[in-house]
């Protein structure tokens, strides 16, 4: 009997558990093996927060914890006045994922036809707001591009949550493995444990991104199945994808 095909998610809390039971339902066997979790950043306190939101003429958020720790920190009452605040700003979010996340809050977001920093840049230029004052709202980690786009006086970044490394162990990795990675940490923790070339070459990459799998390929993993972006339904679609052609 062929050993059954094993999918290894290594996003982490709540969304991990969010994919596992997609791929579930999809009729994989799959285990959550988060390799960083978020913690929030405090490096504005609330005053400061509002104060980086209201100078800025636009808001960036890089990811879905962006959102989420960004604004929890608020009042009811300072969460409508950010609402009124936010009719004269210009939203981006970094995908769909994002966007809904601000949509909940009921901020009204732009996203790009490439959920990554190149088309958040493209969507900028498309806007005309290269030169307007900008927060960016990430974690404590981030690609440089969009640093590196805006001018040191044009561009507040606003950590608003940390990645940890867990010390989480992967589970054995075999020909029969599939990782899904959705970052470039994530990407390096991974090969931090699976050092082994033989199971570099063995097992498959799910990434979120070309990017990502670029990252993989560097390491030496050669069999990547890249999804069109890290939102669940196309990470499940790839891991689909990956079945298909081992089984």
């Amino acid at each position: 009997m062929s050993t059954p095909l094993h999918v290894i998610v290594t996003r982490p809390s709540p969304y991990g558990e969010e994919l596992c039971d997609e791929l579930t339902h999809n009729d994989f066997v799959s285990t959550h093996s988060p390799l960083i979790c978020f913690n929030p950043d405090i490096s504005f306190n609330s005053k400061q927060r509002i104060s980086a939101l209201e100078q800025a003429d636009t808001w960036i958020f890089v990811s879905r914890q962006a959102v989420n720790f960004c604004f929890d920190v608020f009042s009811s009452q300072q969460m409508s006045s950010l609402l009124q605040l936010s009719q004269s700003k210009t939203i981006i979010a970094v995908g769909d994922a994002t966007a809904d996340s601000l949509r909940r809050l009921n901020f009204t977001a732009l996203t790009p036809s490439t959920p990554n920093s190149e088309g958040m840049i493209a969507l900028l230029e498309q806007h005309q707001l290269q030169t307007k004052p900008t927060l960016l709202i990430r974690g404590n980690q981030g690609r440089q591009l969009l640093q590196d786009y805006f001018s040191a006086q044009q561009l507040t970044i606003m950590p608003v949550y940390q990645r940890q490394a867990t010390s989480q162990q992967l589970p054995r990795i075999t020909e029969s493995s599939a990782i899904v990675v959705t970052s470039g940490q994530l990407m390096e923790l991974v090969a931090n444990q699976v050092s082994d070339h033989s199971q570099r070459i063995a097992c498959s990459i799910i990434s979120g991104s070309p990017r990502i799998s670029e990252i993989a390929q560097q390491f030496g993993f050669t069999n990547c199945y890249t999804a069109n972006n890290a939102s669940n339904d196309e990470l499940v679609k790839s891991c689909i994808l990956w079945r298909n052609s081992v089984s």
